[in-house]
């Protein structure tokens, strides 16, 4: 066998890889023999067709056969003598075999691409720093009280905290739209529930009031056939509720699963639920801050093939999200999942060589906390750790999460980080902040 190899691009290869004609033709009559002691062709007895015909019927098939498995062969063997690890297989080009000349095909890898830096060294970072006040638990109770509010009809003027039910009908151009009129609709002023403009008319309204309304769909609103369009609803006000909050004491908090300890525990609870959840955020955001500077560091060449695995995952994700919903999954457009799928190969193969360079390891301990820390809103929290310590795949899925988490510690130890203080309304909430 004969190799030669081609540097085609930054890390694309092209193999040309030869196999003497002997070697194959030698298979194929093999094959041939073998073929011929069970042949069963109408005229002769099982194993007795003569040579020339069993050549005519099965020389093709056997020929396709041996040509194949060479070559699959021999592309192994070819990787193993020029010590060459491909990140994917493009392509192979057999050139057609013909007796008496060598087979000879081309085979196109990419390689993996060499990393410039797995370290952030000389790269600053912002890092939030936040903690749950007292206040946030208030707020928290607060917002609980409200959700688990009842509702008094009320003769006076609507205002927000007030749920009102109405009847309504859009009109586009004098004419009806699909999800523009309903019956007997209520909502709660000033939660946005409703478009703004919508919502804020309605304050101040009585029961038995017509109001109309008129305004200008937002260009980016999810219902395409009516986003930037002119509107006017005209709206029935059938009735103005008022909402009571239950007091805030420990029958309350018995009423939300705290059977003892009373509205104290209740308060723990909350807080400890805050806590894990600012944890998972301030976790996940310097996730994303390292990751985006490590991929800013590292402008690699990403292999295509290891990109189309990328976006075959995204694409059977969507097309189960969607199944699932009931809705088609049909003609759905990949090149919408190219960028994040190269930046995710990227990713990928940064933290591969900071691994490798870091010589990081899993940290059992940290994946045995992080397991409690999933576990701790659970009744039975020893329950749910041994659910994950039973089934390995469960625990190699945490273990990946850990792993990555120990890159960005890593990474961080080589940056210039800069902590910065932040609300932890404001941190958690931004869009609403």
């Amino acid at each position: 066998m004969q190799v030669t190899v081609e540097e085609s691009g930054v890390i694309e290869r092209k193999l040309t890889i030869s196999v003497p004609s002997e070697e194959v033709t030698q298979e194929i009559e093999k094959r041939l023999r073998d073929v011929a002691k069970n042949a069963r062709i109408p005229g002769f007895r099982p194993g007795k067709a003569p040579k020339n015909v069993i050549q005519k019927r099965y020389s093709n098939q056997v020929s396709n056969e041996v040509v194949s498995d060479k070559i699959n062969a021999s592309y192994q063997e070819a990787l193993m003598e020029q010590k060459i690890a491909p990140a994917g297989l493009v392509s192979i080009e057999p050139v057609p075999f013909e007796d008496g000349k060598d087979l000879q095909y081309v085979a196109t890898i990419e390689l993996f691409p060499e990393i410039p830096t797995a370290s952030l060294a000389g790269k600053s970072l912002e890092k939030p720093v936040c903690e749950v006040s007292d206040a946030d638990v208030e707020k928290t109770l607060e917002d609980l009280r409200k959700r688990n509010a009842g509702f008094e009809e009320k003769t006076g003027k609507s205002a927000v905290g007030d749920r009102i039910t109405i009847d309504f009908q859009g009109k586009i151009d004098g004419e009806s739209f699909d999800g523009g009129s309903a019956t007997d609709f209520p909502f709660v002023l000033g939660e946005g529930q409703m478009l703004e403009e919508f919502d804020t008319a309605l304050v101040g309204t009585k029961a038995g009031e017509t109001k109309t309304v008129e305004f200008t769909f937002p260009d980016d609103y999810h219902g395409e056939d009516v986003a930037g369009k002119d509107v006017v609803f005209s709206i029935d006000v059938k009735k103005v509720e008022e909402a009571e909050l239950p007091a805030l004491d420990d029958a309350f908090a018995e009423t939300l699963g705290i059977n003892e300890g009373g509205l104290e525990k209740m308060k723990d609870e909350i807080r400890q639920s805050l806590d894990r959840e600012l944890a998972a955020r301030l976790r996940s955001t310097m996730r994303d801050r390292v990751m985006d500077a490590l991929h800013e560091a590292n402008k690699i060449e990403v292999p295509k093939a290891l990109v189309e695995e990328e976006i075959d995952r995204a694409v059977q994700t969507i097309t189960q999200q969607l199944e699932g919903q009931g809705l088609p999954a049909k003609d759905i457009d990949r090149n919408n999942y190219a960028d994040e799928a190269r930046k995710r190969v990227a990713l990928g193969l940064i933290a591969r060589e900071v691994i490798e360079k870091s010589e990081i390891k899993v940290d059992g301990d940290a994946v045995r906390a992080r397991i409690e820390e999933m576990g701790a809103g659970y009744d039975d929290s020893e329950a749910f750790v041994n659910y994950y310590y039973s089934d390995p795949q469960r625990l190699q899925q945490v273990e990946a999460i850990v792993l990555e988490e120990q890159v960005v510690n890593a990474m961080l130890e080589t940056a210039d980080v800069k902590e910065v203080k932040v609300d932890f309304r404001e941190f958690m909430n931004p869009q609403a902040a």
